[in-house]
């Protein structure tokens, strides 16, 4: 992609930890979000040994126009150079958030991911209209987040970095990559985490259920009680810190 814009923040910025042992975590962040929801746990797994390489995605980071001249095969591009860059490791974990998920399904499949995690990954939105994109976005161009209060930490504030909206038309494409993450998890044969919270606003809790039924056998399903869609950040981290950790080791 060319004409790139400057980040909106430093913390949208990629970044890699280097670990003290042979494994390696990607961490693909979600649709309009950015690396730095995944700073906490990042360092977390790198406190671990644990080499943590965190990318940014096409568009994100900058501005909803920029993100606007991207489609979902860019930011599927995206994760997957990060993926490549820890081939040399002698196992490697995905880890997603909300699209990311479905990202690590899809580049699992095609990679020597030992591991897979989907946190707050969408089968079925509590927004039904987002299905309604590909004609609203001659109608509608644009979609801003509604204001809601989340209970998030006040140490947990700076991290939370994110377009105040969207181009209608790039619904369509994360409507496409979620349908083709459904897919891939479907194929997917391999040890497999998939973690929901019950009161998620965004995503219907229903969507984990039928992941773990796509994921097969080698799938665990972990509820979390209070956390809101960006599970991350909220003051249940730690419970997902400690449920991946335990699927990695």
């Amino acid at each position: 992609m060319s004409g790139i814009e400057p980040l909106f923040d430093p913390l949208c910025a990629p970044f890699r930890l280097e670990g003290t042992r042979d494994e390696a975590v990607v961490l693909i962040h979600g649709f309009t979000g950015a690396p730095a929801h995944w700073r906490p746990m990042a360092e977390f797994l790198n406190s671990h040994g644990y080499t943590v390489n965190v990318p940014l995605l096409a568009g994100h980071g900058t501005s909803m126009e920029d993100m606007a001249r991207t489609t979902w095969r860019d930011w599927l591009q995206s994760a997957r150079y990060a993926v490549d860059a820890m081939s040399g490791f002698e196992r490697l974990h995905l880890v997603g958030l909300s699209m990311g998920g479905h990202i690590a399904f899809k580049l699992a499949g095609t990679s020597a991911a030992t591991t897979v995690t989907a946190i707050s990954a969408p089968v079925l939105a509590r927004n039904k209209q987002i299905y309604l994109a590909p004609i609203l976005q001659r109608l509608r161009p644009r979609v801003m987040w509604p204001e809601t209060e989340v209970d998030i930490e006040p140490e947990m504030e700076r991290y939370w970095l994110t377009y105040p909206g969207f181009y209608t038309s790039k619904a369509t494409d994360l409507l496409i990559l979620t349908a083709l993450g459904s897919l891939a998890a479907g194929r997917l044969r391999r040890p497999s985490l998939v973690i929901q919270s019950k009161v998620d606003e965004s995503v219907d809790p229903r969507s984990a259920h039928f992941l773990a039924r796509r994921l097969g056998r080698s799938a665990e399903l972990v509820w979390l009680e209070h956390a809101f869609h960006n599970a991350v950040l909220s003051r249940e981290r730690h419970v997902i810190h400690a449920q991946v950790l335990a699927r990695i080791s």
